[in-house]
């Protein structure tokens, strides 16, 4: 029978003299970032990133604080970036128009030449040399020509580099990114922010623990992106549209806290100790959550036998797992 310990590890790190305080969620698919910001004459500010899911936001007053207003305005994360954004789009906008102009001239001596060369040499008082001014319109076409083929590539070629430069410095703005702007009245002027993104999450880590019983322990463990000082952190073992939360189990295990437990049966062992002790075997999830994918470790009987891509297994499928070569 399977074990199932539903669990949020909650990791509690030093938090200095911050403005606001942090709390961070992390769910499988993305994570609830809460922060407790503090209003002066009635005002705070809030940022946001560009990450920040459609309809997430959330702000609640404190205990005798009223929220009066909220405007949220977008933003970019680099004043310095966007500046360099906005000319660099200015610039590729200049250099569009000009290879239009220049497309334009090309048309008109392109057509001058054929005119020219197409004349037939008329002798008359003021033109009595016909060919020679037919030869010396169309060397002038032709001139003309050559100019702007020489000024189309030159435009293109910067073209091209400026729009190098654009999509790289766009990457490196959080376009889309937000001020949430707060008017409070009320003693103290504390609210409480929060909003879902989903460009931050947890991954499994598990550790496959197999003896000659038929059955596995199979521990989830949670690795976590970096979060910086003054941050609090709790991983939840599923998804952010989950309806049921299993009550936060204080851990102190560092970086990877154990988020499920369970004991899986498993059939089909072989055991192969040639050249290296390899394992193979087919496992059954029995428990009442899915297993998501991630990487594993595997043991037999103690002995570490390496490491590889667990794909996952649904409620109730049996999968199968190679450990070694």
């Amino acid at each position: 029978m399977g074990i199932l310990l539903p669990v949020v590890a909650a990791l509690l790190l030093a938090v200095p003299a911050f403005a606001a305080d942090k709390d961070i969620t992390l769910y499988l698919d993305g994570a609830r970032i809460q922060r407790v910001a503090s209003a002066v004459n009635g005002y705070t500010e809030v940022v946001l990133p560009a990450s920040v899911l459609p309809d997430s936001l959330r702000i609640k007053p404190a205990a005798g604080v009223a929220i009066d207003r909220v405007e949220t305005i977008s933003v970019t994360s680099d004043p310095k970036q966007g500046q360099q954004l906005e000319k660099l789009t200015e610039r590729k906008e200049q250099l569009e128009d000009r290879l239009k102009a220049l497309s334009a001239r090309e048309q008109i001596f392109t057509a001058a030449a054929k005119s020219q060369s197409g004349k037939a040499p008329r002798k008359t008082k003021s033109n009595p040399e016909p060919l020679t001014a037919i030869r010396q319109g169309t060397d002038f076409a032709i001139a003309q020509l050559e100019w702007v083929y020489q000024a189309k590539r030159k435009a293109d070629k910067e073209l091209k580099a400026v729009q190098l430069r654009l999509e790289s410095t766009k990457k490196a703005v959080n376009i889309g990114g937000s001020v949430v702007r707060i008017w409070v009245k009320g003693k103290g002027g504390k609210v409480s922010v929060s909003y879902l993104v989903g460009d931050t999450r947890w991954l499994p880590v598990y550790d496959f623990r197999v003896n000659g019983a038929g059955v596995m322990q199979a521990f989830q463990r949670a690795s976590i992106p970096a979060m910086g000082k003054g941050v609090t952190v709790a991983v939840v073992s599923g998804f952010m549209a989950d309806a049921v939360k299993p009550k936060p189990v204080i851990l102190n295990v560092l970086p990877l806290p154990e988020v499920t437990s369970q004991t899986l049966p498993v059939e089909n062992l072989v055991l192969s100790a040639s050249p290296q002790p390899a394992l193979s075997f087919s496992v059954t999830n029995n428990s009442a959550k899915p297993l998501p994918a991630g990487d594993a470790s595997c043991y037999y009987s103690g002995e570490y036998l390496g490491r590889f891509r667990f794909a996952g297994l649904a409620k109730g499928e049996t999968g199968a797992i190679k450990c070694g070569k």
